[in-house]
């Protein structure tokens, strides 16, 4: 009688097939991952390595802004840019030559005593450079920080100098400054 249990119908045989088979394609599809279905949250760190990536996945839009230093350029690399910098210095080249003669001009002026209504009195002085050169730059120094200041200092005169006005607050009495110009060949101004 047991060996009569034992026997088993076509039907089962069938069926138990077809398990073992469903057995096996789920195991074979755990081993086999499709293709991009890793992410970040599967990854262990530092387990993508730079044998890892394909040659220029990288590019700089897949970089941290202020992330690379001098190390991490190649200075070959950057041939275009030295020759962009070469050719830029070439068109201000004679801007540059002018700047190894830079001239000071100064003038020194007064701001009178303060008028007591107002307490207030201003002066205006300009240092002109020489004819042919440009002011490219300049300022204005106060004899006395504690009652006068500078009001304004600016380019003036078609370029070839430098403009201060100075306030006096000082009812008891006048008050020096200094009006200086930076002067280059008027040529070197670009």
């Amino acid at each position: 009688m047991l060996a009569r249990r034992l026997r088993f119908s076509p039907s089962i045989v069938v069926a138990f097939v077809a398990l073992l088979v469903s057995l096996g394609g789920v195991s074979y599809a755990a081993v086999k991952i499709p293709a991009r279905s890793v992410g970040s949250k599967e990854l262990k760190r530092s387990a993508v390595a730079k044998a890892n990536i394909r040659s220029n996945a990288v590019d700089g839009s897949k970089v941290i802004n202020e992330s690379l230093t001098g190390r991490d350029v190649r200075e070959g690399s950057l041939a275009g840019v030295a020759s962009a910098l070469s050719a830029a210095s070439s068109d201000h080249a004679g801007a540059a030559a002018g700047l190894d003669r830079v001239t000071y001009r100064t003038v020194v002026a007064s701001v009178p005593v303060a008028d007591p209504t107002s307490m207030h009195a201003t002066a205006t002085a300009s240092a002109v450079c020489d004819f042919g050169q440009a002011a490219v730059g300049g300022g204005v120094r106060v004899d006395d920080t504690d009652n006068t200041a500078v009001v304004d200092s600016y380019p003036d005169g078609g370029g070839r100098a430098w403009t201060g006005r100075v306030d006096n607050s000082d009812t008891g009495a006048a008050h020096g400054f200094t009006v200086f110009a930076a002067c280059v060949p008027a040529g070197a101004v670009g």
